[in-house]
């Protein structure tokens, strides 16, 4: 018997898209529309969609390929200062030892930045010398000019002097010899003369020890020391920086330190070279790094010996972030193992000055980022942050006067975090501050200690926010918050006025006071009018908690709209009057049509759809928690693997049906007879309108459905002589799993006839041989009692008839 009343059910559930389509055309293509309705792209999708444009369009790769868009410069990020951490107060307490040998940056330049200049004038010490080019000018009683060079025997050769010889001159002796020839062969005066220089020689210097990188280099015969260093590479690390020499014809010339050129700019010892020099960069002498807060923290390379106090300012000195107290040193002992030494750089005396050695280590330890002498001034107040400890400060020097409060200050009491030694555990201290400010109470004037903390509380973080509340008839009904002295009128405005339909004369504000016996409510009846228009006896003052209430005039409602579609003359929505019915509704539309389908008259209603809704939602949850129950039942009982297969299987069949189930929405159908308007009126189903109501008169449909367990289900042509068996027939027989005895006919009219029933069609000669009406449907449903496991659920045929419903269909009790 369940299986049959579910077959029944099951196949309402497939003739739900049938009666939606028949009953509610312009429903379905709304929802089609919202179905297919065009979603705006993110700019996420724009930008992507702009990319592969780019990509694929030829156009776009030339005028990429003709345009290339100038990558922007990466700005260098350099790394933060000591003193930058420590305003940041990010200084370290640990020391980095990530330190460079000092001084050898400077020539990772590449060498063309460092080459001489050559456009610039010859000093008169210039040596003169082979490949140096003179350009001489004469003028007065002979003007000529000659571009000469020294040859590789020094000389050169003037038409006017002959062969003279330049080599091993300075470039000022060189003028003074031309200026003395000249004069030999012209009289004083008579001919003036201007010599300058023009290209220059080179000269080869060789570069040997521990350079970046040795070798003999052909240079410019105005480069210095620098600009051969510059050009080899400088000195590689374990090549000294404080001793490069300069060695001429077997002699060491000069002893260049590049510290001082690094630390105090001394150039002094920058020679110029002359051909055939050679530099000698030999290995480094002792080593010492510093790390943590100096100014310079790197490895330096120690001349001769140098004690702690001058090794930390060729370093820049301590940064302000640098602890005196513990300067500490890391030495090599014996070449055996690591000793420290901790000096205190305040009391520092010539004995702990000590002298370094090769290997040593400093480390210049950060002071600590905590205040020593803190007062924190924090919560609701003007101007919070930290403040100065002094001996003998109190609580009124910090918070002087009710002026640095912020509005809403708690004043019954402030909180005092107080660090208590040894162990420096918090205590709580409180102080009145309405009594300290306002009334001047020394008691409250507490002595601060170092460390306190003083926060002044919102009243509101303490206390919960007092409310009144309006509803009813008022724009912006809701809740506010109650302030002292508060009118009936304020909380009136506050909620946006009254409205157009608020019954003005009359209102109820309900009180409640607690009282020692427990919560007292009143009702109180106002007048919001006399309220607004300032009258002091009716604008009464208001207590935490009232609520208002405005009440609309008797029966108001704005609009009551009903929706008539169809076969009627004028149809459309129409606003209807309390109390008035569907046959005013019909006239008011002109009435049907000439092609009206009375019998297939749709009428639905919101209420009705709501409560149908939510039985139905209801009987669904009841029903899957029957269906888990029994599955987890069935899951636990499983021995073997098939058989847990078996129940996982039915497990997705219960979930697929309610899935089925739930997808079925109720459309609010009431079924209704309709007749020609004077036979209507009046009638049992002539019932009155409400808000929402829609009615919808088709066509006459010329088709009668057959749909179920048979050969063929289709739809055929009305034929009113046929029967439920001519139409059966025609459509191919019933199928063996067919159930015939749980036939039934979905009329037009929303109502059902089934072969169960007694009397009706039985009465007449059987339901097989009943005559149908133009769209009616025959449903036959498929013997389902192989399903067993539809015998566990209990309540299932209530649940499906309920779902039945769902498609706008008043069933006949079986």
């Amino acid at each position: 018997m369940l299986a049959k009343h579910l077959s029944i059910a099951i196949l309402f559930l497939a003739t739900l898209s049938l009666a939606s389509a028949f009953y509610a055309p312009e429903a379905d293509s709304a929802e089609r529309a919202q179905q297919f309705q065009f979603q705006s792209p993110t700019p996420e999708q724009v930008q992507k969609a702009r990319e592969r444009l780019k990509e694929t369009s030829p156009r776009g790769k030339q005028e990429e390929t003709l345009a290339p868009a100038e990558a922007a410069p990466t700005p260098v990020e350099r790394p933060l200062s000591p003193f930058e951490q420590y305003v940041r107060g990010i200084s370290p307490l640990t020391v980095s030892t990530e330190l460079r040998q000092f001084g050898y940056d400077l020539f990772e330049q590449p060498p063309s930045t460092f080459a001489p200049v050559e456009a610039v004038p010859v000093g008169p010490g210039y040596l003169l010398g082979p490949g140096d080019e003179l350009r001489i000018n004469l003028w007065g009683k002979v003007t000529a000019e000659h571009t000469v060079t020294i040859d590789r025997e020094g000389k050169i050769s003037l038409p006017e002097t002959g062969v003279l010889h330049l080599s091993g001159l300075t470039f000022l002796e060189g003028k003074e010899f031309l200026e003395r020839e000249f004069g030999r062969y012209y009289k004083p005066g008579e001919v003036k003369s201007n010599v300058g220089m023009g290209r220059l020689r080179t000269i080869m210097v060789y570069i040997v020890g521990k350079a970046e990188k040795p070798g003999s280099y052909t240079l410019s015969s105005l480069s210095s020391l620098i600009n051969a260093l510059f050009a080899a590479g400088g000195p590689s690390k374990i090549g000294s920086m404080r001793d490069v020499q300069v060695k001429r014809q077997g002699a060491t010339i000069v002893h260049f330190d590049v510290y001082d050129f690094l630390m105090k700019g001394d150039k002094s010892k920058d020679i110029r070279l002359m051909p055939e020099d050679v530099i000698f960069v030999p290995a480094n002498g002792p080593l010492v790094g510093i790390a943590g807060n100096v100014k310079a923290p790197a490895i330096y390379e120690l001349e001769e010996e140098t004690r702690l106090t001058s090794f930390l300012e060729m370093a820049g000195g301590v940064t302000a972030s640098g602890y005196l107290q513990r300067v500490q040193v890391e030495r090599v002992f014996e070449n055996r193992a690591k000793v420290t030494l901790d000096v205190n750089l305040e009391e520092l005396t010539e004995e702990d000055n000590i002298v370094l050695r090769d290997g040593d280590l400093v480390r210049v330890f950060s002071i600590t980022q905590a205040v020593t002498n803190p007062i924190e001034l924090r919560g609701n107040i003007l101007r919070p942050g930290t403040y100065q400890w002094r001996e003998g400060i109190k609580a009124k020097d910090i918070i002087r006067n009710s002026d640095e409060l912020l509005p809403d200050a708690f004043l019954d009491f402030a909180l005092v975090e107080r660090l208590v030694p040894p162990d420096l555990h918090k205590e709580y201290l409180w102080i009145s501050l309405g009594k300290l400010l306002l009334e001047g109470d020394e008691k409250e004037n507490l002595k601060l200690k170092p460390y306190d903390t003083i926060t002044i509380f919102n009243k509101w973080d303490l206390i919960d926010r007092e409310h009144v509340r309006v509803t009813g008839a008022v724009n912006k009904p809701g809740e506010y918050e109650y302030r002292p002295n508060m009118k009936l009128s304020d909380l009136v405005k506050l909620g946006g006025g009254l409205k157009r339909h608020a019954y003005a004369g009359e209102a109820e504000m309900t009180r409640v006071t607690p009282t020692p016996a427990g919560p007292k409510t009143e009702k109180i009846i106002v007048n919001p009018e006399k309220a607004i228009d300032g009258d002091p006896v009716y604008d009464v003052e208001l207590t935490q908690d009232d609520y208002l209430f405005i009440r609309t005039v008797p029966e108001w409602e704005l609009y009551r709209v009903t929706s008539i579609t169809g076969e009627v003359k004028f149809p459309g929505q129409y606003t209807i009057k309390k109390g008035e019915t569907l046959s005013s509704l019909i006239e008011r539309a002109g009435g049907f049509t000439d092609k009206a389908y009375l019998k297939g008259a749709a009428f639905t209603r919101e209420s009705t759809r709501n409560l149908q809704q939510r039985h139905i939602d209801e009987s669904i949850d009841r029903l899957e928690q029957q269906i888990l129950s029994s599955s987890t039942a069935a899951a636990e009982a499983a021995l073997t693997a098939e058989a847990a297969q078996q129940a996982r299987t039915v497990m997705e069949q219960r979930r697929a049906l309610l899935s089925k189930m739930r997808a079925a929405r109720a459309q609010g159908r009431i079924a209704i007879r309709l007749d020609v308007l004077e036979k209507f009126k009046g009638s049992s189903s002539d019932i009155a309108c409400e808000a929402g109501d829609s009615l919808n008169i088709p066509r006459m449909p010329s088709q009668v459905q057959v749909i179920g367990s048979i050969y063929n289900p289709t739809a055929f042509v009305y034929d009113s002589g046929a029967s439920i068996s001519t139409y059966v027939e025609k459509a191919g027989g019933l199928t063996r799993d067919a159930d015939k005895r749980e036939m039934y006919v979905l009329k037009a009219d929303g109502t059902v006839q089934s072969n169960r029933q007694e009397g009706g069609f039985l009465g007449l000669g059987g339901f097989m041989s009943s005559k149908l009406d133009p769209g009616d449907t025959i449903v036959v449903p498929e013997k389902l009692q192989r399903i067993v496991w539809l015998r566990e659920i209990k309540d299932i045929t209530t649940v499906l008839y309920q779902i039945a419903v769902t498609a706008g269909v008043l069933i006949v009790t079986f």
